[in-house]
């Protein structure tokens, strides 16, 4: 018994949760947090020069207390799904459903209202928990 308790011991302490297969939050940390924008009013309002909206600025609060730099890219939901899928972009942001037809190809994180949505790559859980925990926390000052 107290030799199954320390193999276990050992295997826990080599392992490091969440895993972050593609390293998303630690590129984001790095770099900057890439953020695709499918124009979307009142989330994601694209045509000014600063885009805008309520998404935009939550993911600039996030990014504030995560210490992070933000680059937005605007783009079709298609186009910006796709660099998702392909690790170029680290979040999507356009007033997404939480029945979102992208659900398949995209992970989700909880919902910020009840109902909205952001989109990270699948498998990306260190930066999903860390925009979790941001999420949750607005939702039990909100």
């Amino acid at each position: 018994m107290k030799k199954s308790l320390f193999v276990l011991c050992i295997f826990l302490s080599t392992c490091t949760f969440p895993k972050d297969p593609e390293n998303s939050y630690e590129e984001a940390k790095q770099s900057a947090l890439q953020v695709g924008l499918v124009e979307n009013p009142p989330y994601v309002i694209t045509q000014e020069e600063q885009p805008s909206g309520s998404e935009v600025e939550m993911i600039r609060k996030f990014a504030t207390k995560a210490g992070l730099q933000v680059k937005f890219t605007k783009g079709s939901e298609s186009e910006l799904i796709n660099k998702l899928h392909k690790f170029k972009l680290h979040i999507v942001a356009g007033g997404f459903d939480k029945k979102t037809v992208w659900r398949k190809k995209a992970g989700l994180t909880t919902t910020y209202d009840k109902q909205h949505v952001f989109l990270i790559p699948k498998g990306e859980n260190r930066l999903l928990k860390n925009l979790e925990e941001y999420i949750l926390s607005k939702k039990k000052k909100g």
